[in-house]
């Protein structure tokens, strides 16, 4: 024990400076050295024995470990000064690329990672290029501050995508897009933004759409219609399946609230639809019938329709089509018939069913009858044009008679026609009984037909009617004859009987003249009376000269007619009575030379005085009336005209013309119009008309006066307009002479029709060389366009960029001289263009991946050992992109997931099936993929998957089944090789 006291070693000497110096000895190459060192440098109180002994080890974890447990200040600070030389590669300790990643991803604590990795990156600036190490470092330090860092930072392009993709939050990608100014990451960062909007109101718009969707759903409670009902509830289901296909998005409350929902409401459906289905379809059932009998009497009435038409049109000239097409029309009526047969009959409509059963039985009938019908009507056509014939004759015959002058009584020739098949004279007699005959056989054949055609039947009645007009004009006129004559004949027995000889005798000859103008079976009716009467006019015939003389009781007989007759014409009738005064006066009283006959001869003077002058005052009454209706007439116009003078005076001066004008004219129609006064009176009227409307018609006449030297300046302006070099601009001031035109007043009647037809054949001249010049323009205008759409079909879209945007940016160049009118159909010709320039790029980039696909193909095979193209030629076609990829063997790039691994999660990015064996891989992988994405809005991509399939390894021979399966994926979708 002495002696361990006296020998104690030097590392544990009470004296800092012997430990020092023990330190100076001691060996880390030793194990019992060197755990005397680890004591000293982790135990020892003294910093400067401390970190000797640190020194003397030269240990970067042992320096690490004593940054993080140094209790002393100073010691901490020289380890850590220590560690960061370490890893800057600045001291003597030196540390492999390994170990710094292991030290960063596992040991260095999150604040020393903040604080040493911008020293680390200024030494290297290609640390985090490494994904997996800046995933690590991100996922150890967790805040978005170093996350942005390490975006922008140096973070490779796949993992700024990442984690770009893996923000959910709007405000961190909005402040790290206002620190990036790369083009490409800010559409990223913005669709990302985009992508979490549409991520956040995807729920609100699937839960709006289902309420909408399951209220719809509900409101088939209220219909009644079973069919609607079940069409809606298929087309909500289906919506409903579509919706709840993206469930997903809502919370499993709101998941299982809308499903309850859902099948709450279909429930509610199916009974609602069990419970009104049966009286739906007892309805639909009445509505068939119902329909169905209304079909039924719409078919029978056109089948009667039809039936009539073939009877009625088309008897004589039916066809065998015509014929079935009507039994057609029967036939289905008979048709819907049998349907209502199968259907069943209401009791209320049984005897109606009947009636119809009846009435298509009859038309069978009819039709049955038809061919004999026809038969008969045709026979019935021909008599009936028979008839037409013999009728035209006898009109014919008829006429020429008229026009030759021809009586019965004294014909100049026989009245006959010749017969053109005959070459026979025919009379009317004979014809007449020819047209009886044939009249007699078309009745016989009239009775065999059921219904005679109304063509036939018009054309009968109209030849009938023909003849028989003929008949009555000429009975007629025989029975004027005979009545003209009788009355001629009493006449002139008045006359002979009241001592009137002279003027039966003269009214005898004109008898006598229309008694030879009757036939003669007319002539018989009046013969003997004509006789007796021709006795009488003979046995006067001597006493001409005597009867003569007495002319005064003709006189009175003369106004007793024309007392008697009505006053059609008053002037006529006034002319007549002056002429019989005149005619009386000329009459001298007649005397006897026997006195005893004087008497007797003055009393009778003055019975025929009275009765003349008793006759005439009778005639002359209705013109007294007309007379006395004329004198109030004008006692009426002149009170108006009186009335019309008296308004024109009130008329106040002052009044603006253009209203004065139409009060004055208004007025001046009035007074035009009045009526006739006395010639005096009109005098007087107008003496005093001219002098109320003189003043205002001088106002009126200045201010017209006014207005037509304003229009006539017009005119001339507008005729000089015709001669404008600029006819736009002469346009325009027509048109606005044109407006200074309706806002001058009228100029007089005359003036202003005149002076309106110059002022518009002057504006007629200047726009019809507006027109033309439009249209000369119009022409150049269309040259230039039809010429651009020329260019544009020469433009070549296969040629490059540079030649194809300097043939469109010519044509546009041009395009914008031509008026916007016309742009519209170039443009839409431009656009053309592009959209096959843009057609042929697609189809080019479409080849360019199939291109780079087959080669990726070509490639995998060749790895395998297959294939034997040219593998430099292949890596070319590839691109460095993707041929890089297959060198990536370091373990640093490795995935996560195996090989295996990935070519499931490739075949199920791509939709392709994977073996049975990989069932389970297949649902960890889908399962994984939809937690990416509901965390982080989007899982991986194909093309992303197939990279790191690529980069996983070199492939080896035992990879050749999963490289086969890679294989079919990217012949299948060529598109993930982009």
């Amino acid at each position: 024990m002495i002696f361990s006291r006296i020998f104690t070693p030097s590392h544990q000497s009470p004296k800092p400076e012997k430990r020092m110096q023990a330190i100076e000895n001691l060996s880390p190459d030793k194990a019992q050295e060197k755990t005397i060192l680890h004591e000293l440098a982790f135990n020892d109180e003294d910093p400067n024995v401390s970190l000797s002994a640190l020194e003397k080890l030269n240990s970067f974890v042992l320096w690490l470990k004593m940054s993080q447990i140094a209790k002393q200040s100073r010691v901490k600070k020289v380890a850590e000064l220590k560690v960061n030389a370490a890893l800057l590669n600045e001291g003597d300790l030196s540390l492999s690329c390994e170990e710094k990643l292991s030290f960063l991803k596992e040991t260095a604590s999150p604040e020393f990672v903040i604080q040493l990795l911008p020293k680390m990156l200024e030494k290297d600036a290609a640390l985090l290029r490494d994904d997996t190490l800046a995933n690590a470092l991100i996922e150890k330090v967790n805040k978005p501050s170093f996350t942005h860092y390490v975006f922008l930072e140096g973070a490779s392009a796949s993992l700024q995508t990442q984690l770009i993709n893996g923000y959910s939050t709007i405000s961190d990608l909005q402040k790290l897009a206002k620190k990036v100014s790369d083009d490409d990451l800010l559409s990223k960062i913005n669709t990302r933004i985009d992508a979490i909007k549409e991520a956040q109101q995807r729920p609100v718009e699937l839960k709006k759409q289902l309420t909408l969707t399951l209220s719809k759903y509900q409101a088939l409670l209220d219909k009644s219609d079973v069919e609607v009902v079940e069409q809606k509830r298929r087309e909500f289901d289906s919506e409903l399946s579509g919706l709840f296909a993206q469930i997903n998005l809502l919370t499993q409350e709101e998941h299982t609230e809308y499903k309850e929902k859902r099948e709450r409401i279909s429930e509610q459906v199916d009974r609602y639809l069990s419970r009104i289905r049966p009286g739906w379809e007892e309805k639909q059932l009445a509505t068939q019938l119902a329909n169905t009998q209304a079909l039924c009497e719409q078919q029978l009435a056109h089948a009667i329709e039809q039936v009539s038409w073939l009877y009625d049109n088309r008897l004589c000239e039916a066809t065998l089509a015509d014929v079935a097409t009507v039994n057609e029309s029967v036939r289905a009526v008979e048709a819907t018939l049998e349907q209502l047969a199968r259907l069943g009959n209401e009791k209320s409509s049984e005897k109606r069913l009947k009636e119809i059963t009846k009435a298509v039985n009859e038309l069978n009938d009819k039709l049955e009858r038809f061919s004999m019908q026809q038969h008969y009507g045709q026979k019935l056509l021909i008599k009936l044009q028979m008839l037409e014939d013999i009728a035209t004759k006898i009109t014919t015959l008829s006429a020429v008679k008229v026009q030759s002058g021809q009586t019965d009584a004294n014909p100049a020739e026989p009245s006959a026609q010749v017969d053109e098949t005959s070459h026979e004279k025919v009379t009317l007699d004979t014809l007449q009984a020819a047209f009886t005959e044939v009249r007699e056989d078309y009745k016989k054949l009239s009775s065999e037909i059921d219904a005679i055609p109304k063509v036939l039947s018009e054309r009968y009645k109209a030849l009938i009617n023909r003849v028989s007009a003929k008949e009555r004009a000429q009975k007629t006129k025989q029975n004027e004859q005979i009545k003209n004559v009788r009355r001629q004949i009493s006449v002139i027995d008045n006359l002979i009987g009241q001592g009137k000889f002279r003027v039966a005798i003269s009214k005898f000859q004109k008898l006598e003249n229309n008694y030879n103008e009757m036939p003669d079976s007319a002539k018989e009716q009046v013969e003997k009376r004509f006789e007796k009467t021709a006795e009488e006019v003979s046995r006067l015939e001597g006493w001409q000269s005597y009867l003569a003389a007495p002319r005064k009781p003709a006189l009175v007989e003369e106004a007793l007619t024309l007392a008697s007759t009505e006053a059609d014409d008053i002037k006529a009738r006034s002319e007549a009575i002056k002429y019989l005064r005149k005619q009386w006066l000329s009459l001298t009283t007649t005397t006897n030379s026997s006195t005893t006959n004087s008497s007797t001869t003055n009393s009778s003077d003055d019975d025929l005085q009275k009765q003349f002058d008793d006759a005439l005052e009778k005639a002359f009454e209705p013109c007294r009336e007309h007379y006395s209706k004329l004198d109030e007439q004008r006692q009426q116009a002149l009170e108006k005209r009186v009335a019309i003078i008296a308004s024109v005076k009130s008329i106040d001066p002052s009044l603006p013309e253009a209203e004065l004008v139409k009060i004055f004219d208004r007025a001046a129609k009035q007074w035009h119009a009045a009526g006739q006064v006395e010639r005096d009176n009109y005098e007087q009227l107008k003496r005093e008309w001219k002098a109320v409307s003189a003043p205002i018609q001088t106002k009126i006449q200045a201010w017209q006066n006014d207005n037509q030297a304003q229009k006539r300046d017009l005119v001339l302006q507008a005729q000089q307009l015709a001669n404008h070099d600029d006819v736009a601009v002469a346009a325009d001031e027509a048109q606005s002479l044109q407006n200074r035109w309706k806002q001058v007043g009228n100029a007089g009647k005359r003036e202003e029709s005149k002076l309106w037809s110059e002022f518009k054949a002057a504006n007629d001249l200047v726009f019809e060389r507006l027109k033309a010049e439009r249209k000369l323009l119009n022409n150049v205008v269309n040259e230039k366009v039809d010429s651009l759409l020329s260019n544009i079909e020469n433009i070549d879209t296969s040629s490059d960029d540079a030649t194809f945007n300097e043939s469109m940016a010519r044509v546009r160049e041009q395009l914008a001289e031509l008026p916007k009118s016309q742009r519209s159909k170039v443009e839409r010709k431009l656009n053309v263009v592009e959209s096959k320039r843009e057609a042929q790029a697609e189809r080019a980039q479409a080849q360019a991946k199939r291109d780079k696909a087959q080669a990726l193909t070509s490639l995998l095979k060749l790895s395998v050992g297959e294939g034997t193209e040219d593998k430099e030629m292949l890596i070319e076609r590839l691109g460095k992109r993707w041929s890089g990829l297959f060198s990536q063997s370091d373990g640093c790039t490795r995935s996560q997931h195996d090989r295996r691994w990935l070519t499931v999660a490739l075949e199920v990015a791509s939709n392709m099936p994977s073996p049975d064996a990989d069932t389970s891989i297949r649902s960890s992988v889908q399962l994984q993929m939809m937690t990416a994405k509901l965390e982080q809005g989007e899982a991986a991509t194909a093309s992303e998957i197939l990279a790191d399939w690529l980069s996983y390894d070199v492939l080896e021979v035992k990879d050749n089944a999963l490289t086969q399966r890679v294989i079919a994926v990217v012949d299948a979708h060529p598109e993930v090789v982009y």
